[in-house]
C-alpha cells in the first residue's frame, strides 16, 4: 500500500502526466483487447470503391442532356453520370477530344456541345457495358452523339484505390502503433519523477528498489482498470490482453534501473 501511495503522490504533483498515462494507458489496453471491433470500425470509415470502366459521350447541346444524365445515372450498372459543361468542354476541348480517341473536323469543334462521363458499376460484364452504350445512343439519337472508347479506372482513380487498400491493410495497425507511441512518452515522462522519489526514499529511508515497486502497484492498477474498460463493448479477446499485460511488465521492468541524484 505504501508503494501504489507514493505512486498517486507522485501524479498529484504532476497532473498532467498522471492524466495523459491514464488515458493512454485505457486507450492502449481497449485499442488492443477489442481489436476485431476496432477493425471493423476502420473498414466501414472507408467507403468501398464501386466504380468500374468509364467512356465519354458529346452530345449535341440542343438535347436536354440534363434529363439524359439523371435517366442514365438510374440504369442497372451505371455507377455514376457526371456531366461537362458546354464551358468545361470548350476550355479543354482538346485534352476530351484525345481522352475521346475521335477526330471531328473544325466545322464539328463550332457546334454547342455537352459532354457526360458514364462510369460503370465495378466489374460489369462487356456484354452489359454495350448495352448501356446502345441505350444511350437511342436514348439521344445516333445522329446527336459520339461516344468515346471504353477505358479503364483513370490512373488517379487507382492511386486512390491503392491507398485504401493500405489504409484497410494497415490502419488498425498504424493506429495501435500511434497510441503505443503516446502511451511510452506518457509512461517515460512520469518514469523521470519516479525516479526522482525513488531516489530520495532510498537515500532517506534505506528502502531498496523503490522505482520498480512503485511502478509496480501503480501500473497494475492502471491495468487492471484499463481491462475493466474494454468490457464496455463486450467480451475483449483475452489473448490479446495477454500481450497487453507483456507490455506493461516491459513497461514496469523500465523502471528498475537505480537512479543517482546527478542524472536529473
Amino acid at each position: 500500500m505504501f508503494y501504489l501511495i507514493q505512486f498517486f503522490k507522485i501524479l498529484f504533483k504532476s497532473p498532467l502526466r498522471g492524466f495523459f498515462l491514464f488515458f493512454f494507458s485505457i486507450l492502449l489496453v481497449f485499442s488492443i483487447g477489442q481489436k476485431t471491433f476496432l477493425e471493423d470500425q476502420f473498414l466501414k470509415m472507408i467507403p468501398e470503391n464501386k466504380a468500374g470502366s468509364y467512356f465519354y459521350a458529346l452530345i449535341a447541346s440542343s438535347e436536354s442532356y440534363q434529363n439524359v444524365a439523371r435517366q442514365m445515372a438510374v440504369l442497372p450498372g451505371v455507377f455514376k453520370v457526371e456531366v461537362l459543361s458546354e464551358s468545361q468542354i470548350k476550355d479543354e476541348v482538346k485534352g476530351i477530344l484525345g481522352s475521346l480517341q475521335v477526330t471531328l473536323n473544325q466545322a464539328t469543334l463550332d457546334l454547342n456541345y455537352a459532354g457526360l462521363k458514364v462510369i460503370y458499376a465495378k466489374d460489369l460484364k462487356p456484354r452489359a457495358q454495350d448495352l448501356i452504350r446502345d441505350y444511350l445512343t437511342h436514348l439521344v439519337g445516333e445522329g446527336n452523339i459520339t461516344l468515346g472508347t471504353i477505358k479503364v479506372n483513370d490512373q488517379s482513380l487507382d492511386k486512390r484505390n491503392q491507398f485504401i487498400g493500405v489504409i484497410k491493410s494497415w490502419g488498425y495497425s498504424l493506429y495501435l502503433f500511434i497510441i503505443f507511441l503516446f502511451w511510452m512518452i506518457s509512461l517515460l515522462s512520469v518514469r523521470v519523477k519516479i525516479a526522482e522519489a525513488s531516489y530520495l526514499l532510498e537515500s532517506y529511508q534505506r528502502k531498496r528498489k523503490v522505482g520498480v515497486k512503485v511502478a509496480s502497484f501503480g501500473l497494475s492498477l492502471i491495468f487492471i482498470l484499463s481491462v475493466a474498460s474494454t468490457f464496455v463493448l463486450g467480451m475483449p479477446q483475452l489473448l490479446n490482453l495477454t500481450a497487453a499485460l507483456i507490455i506493461f511488465i516491459m513497461g514496469i521492468l523500465l523502471h528498475s534501473k537505480k537512479y543517482l541524484w546527478e542524472n536529473h
